[in-house]
């Protein structure tokens, strides 16, 4: 809604291939192929994210290179023995350090009763919690918390009212 307020459209799945900083334009490829250019007075982007050589190459990684693992437990599909997290998993929610540090809690419970040869008791999981700093103009930040899964407003800061921009 504050995006809509401010005239302010989200591109995702694009891919960042080129920056003119003097005209102030951004040129992005769109899935497909398709190239698209944005002028621009602020740009914010986030790389692309892509798990190092050594994962991506072994059998622990999916199709597009990251750990395959279960969305909920974080424990991988073939072997019970591994569990990922971050970066590198192929849990399908943003990569930030609010995303892991939700799924850090999940892990370390499910790898501690791995390790004590208790598998039924691996039983606690992530919900796909993740959250990301918008910049909403000088001096203003919203933090956007949100279902990763569900792209559902998942606001924590009680008794602030995050759904409404506080600015």
């Amino acid at each position: 809604k504050i995006m809509k307020a401010k005239g302010i459209h989200a591109n995702v799945k694009t891919n960042l291939v080129g920056v003119d900083g003097d005209a102030k334009t951004a040129t992005f490829q769109i899935e497909g192929g398709e190239l698209m250019r944005k002028s621009f007075d602020f740009l914010h982007v986030t790389p692309p994210m892509g798990a190092p050589d050594f994962v991506k190459n072994s059998p622990l990684a999916n199709a597009v290179g990251f750990v395959d693992v279960d969305k909920h437990t974080c424990q991988h599909t073939k072997y019970p023995n591994v569990y990922s997290l971050g970066d590198c998993s192929a849990l399908p929610t943003s990569k930030t350090y609010s995303a892991i540090s939700s799924q850090a809690p999940a892990v370390v419970h499910n790898v501690i009763a791995t390790l004590e040869k208790k598998p039924e008791k691996a039983t606690a999981t992530y919900d796909g919690y993740t959250a990301c700093p918008i910049l909403l103009g000088k001096s203003k930040l919203m933090l956007a918390e949100f279902n990763g899964y569900s792209m559902d407003a998942t606001p924590t800061f009680w008794p602030v009212n995050q759904h409404k921009g506080w600015w």
